[in-house]
């Protein structure tokens, strides 16, 4: 898939774990079976990790003749605590210093 200029990143990635959440279920029944149930210990087994544990995950399965639109949340303008978490972390200065005995800095000779 290829990136979009000016697609949100998590809109991104939130369309790549449901297109291979959808592929999975039409070729595993068992799997189908248990996103339709337990949607959390699905992603658990496909992705090795629920990324999102907090997050209400609601799946609808089409029958035939039917069509599902889904309306994304009308006050976007907030991330959830969980994906904010996710988010944060980032790097301090400090990261980018070596410690240990041979990345000492040279003495200085007086």
């Amino acid at each position: 898939m290829t990136s979009q200029a000016g697609v949100d990143p998590l809109l991104q990635l939130r369309r790549q774990a449901e297109a291979a959440l959808v592929d999975r279920a039409q070729s595993d029944a068992a799997f189908r079976a248990l996103l339709v149930k337990d949607p959390h210990a699905a992603l658990k087994t496909l992705f090795g990790t629920d990324p999102i544990p907090g997050i209400v995950l609601k799946v609808v399965e089409e029958q035939p003749g039917e069509m599902t639109l889904v309306l994304p949340a009308a006050d976007q303008s907030e991330l959830p605590d969980d994906l904010l978490d996710l988010a944060s972390g980032g790097t301090s200065f400090s990261a980018f210093i070596l410690y240990g005995p041979n990345d000492a800095p040279p003495k200085q000779k007086k």
